[in-house]
């Protein structure tokens, strides 16, 4: 008998989509959910969670960074110590506990050429004491069109024709470190490329965004091994009812989606268009950047943008434009905005940021409520706030012991 056998019980568990009441056991020891039908009443520590709702770990798919680390100043210029890295890193990750995220993915903007292979390293996979687990770097360029070039910095912008992967971002880290791509398709030398990436580094997810492409020119991308849009909508040409662009493709169940459901980069009627378009591919991500957590105001720039920036709450904007920087939205808040915004019930939301995360990236050890998988949960109140956060079978973070 394991004697380290546990079982949430009187609660309700996120399975596709659905509130199911239902007992869920796990065994703290190996850290992994365990079939049910294998235990009895003996031996077990129950816990009576009393009505709330259990959830896989959030996976936080696409962050820049929050509460003052940005990504893109890690490492710079060989002027960081290993050990200022990993305390920054530590931070994000205990950060993270707090809303409900047990693994996330770290984000690179675009970059100088000779930045990636400084700042890419830092970011390889790993465990924090009692933090989010990293599971990598996305790297958001620099294969971007200049014309869908948001907040990145044009001068950094590349084509496929003018330099390889390999030399851009080190072969040793496409292998270990790069988990997923975001490029235009549409650029010369971008069909090449995602070949390239299909054939040599097959576990890294080629996502297609900042893009002028046509519907057929993503299509194109799709057939050669893209599996996703970064958010759609944002910094893509627009849905048109003759030239759909990239956001059409979300009709075609060929590819996943990300949208960031912070109430300003997207109206709440495109959100409910996108989730219904196809509930099982579509996916939330914060897009945040250091300034989450930081007080309203004016703030400097970094490694990806040389102007101020300026805070209204989760808007951040370029100081004097209106170009949208990023945000500062927590995934549990895009969570209950989901909800709140489109009518979806809380598991339909919970969906986008648990079990599609892991089935876009291939991430079979997380993500979702069955046997096997990693006993990391978030526990949530009826509207969806976080109670409490567990990895392994073992709880990490509570409300009374926020970061």
């Amino acid at each position: 008998m394991d004697r380290s056998l546990r079982c949430f019980t009187n609660c309700l568990l996120c399975i596709q989509g659905e509130l199911v009441a239902q007992d869920l056991y796990f065994s703290a020891d190996a850290g992994l959910i365990t079939p049910n039908y294998y235990y009895r009443s003996e031996g077990v520590e129950r816990i009576d969670l009393n009505g709330r709702i259990v959830a896989p770990g959030y996976l936080e798919l696409q962050t820049n960074g929050t509460h003052g680390v940005h990504f893109t100043r890690l490492a710079k210029a060989g002027a960081e110590s290993p050990q200022e890295t990993e305390r920054k890193l530590h931070e994000v990750s205990r950060v993270e506990l707090s809303h409900g995220v047990t693994a996330w993915w770290a984000t690179v903007p675009t970059v100088a050429v000779d930045e990636w292979t400084k700042i890419v390293p830092a970011l390889k996979p790993r465990t924090f004491a009692s933090g989010a687990e990293l599971l990598g770097a996305h790297v958001e360029g620099p294969f971007l069109n200049p014309s869908k070039k948001g907040a990145h910095k044009a001068d950094y912008l590349q084509t496929p024709t003018e330099i390889s992967p390999v030399k851009l971002y080190g072969r040793e880290n496409l292998k270990d470190v790069v988990k997923l791509v975001t490029l235009a398709p549409e650029l010369p030398g971008s069909t090449a490329l995602i070949g390239q990436l299909q054939e040599e580094f097959p576990h890294v997810v080629i996502s297609l965004g900042h893009s002028a492409a046509t519907f057929e020119e993503g299509l194109v991308a799709l057939q050669l091994g893209a599996r996703a849009l970064t958010h759609v909508f944002n910094a893509t040409s627009p849905l048109h009812h003759r030239n759909p662009g990239l956001a059409g493709l979300m009709a075609t169940g060929k590819c996943y989606f990300s949208v960031i459901p912070d109430g300003i980069h997207l109206h709440p009627a495109v959100l409910t268009l996108s989730m219904r378009a196809d509930p099982k591919k579509c996916v939330f991500i914060t897009d945040s950047i250091e300034l989450a957590g930081l007080p309203d105001g004016v703030h400097p720039g970094h490694g990806q943008i040389d102007q101020r920036q300026y805070k209204q709450g989760n808007k951040v904007t370029i100081e004097g434009t209106d170009t949208l920087i990023g945000s500062c939205c927590t995934l549990d808040e895009c969570v209950r905005n989901a909800v709140a915004f489109t009518g979806c019930n809380l598991a339909e939301a919970i969906q986008c940021v648990t079990e599609n995360i892991a089935d876009m990236m291939g991430e079979t050890k997380r993500g979702t409520l069955e046997p096997g998988r990693r006993a990391d949960f978030v526990i949530l109140d009826q509207e969806g706030y976080v109670q409490e956060t567990w990895m392994g079978g073992s709880k990490v973070w509570s409300g009374s012991s926020a970061p």
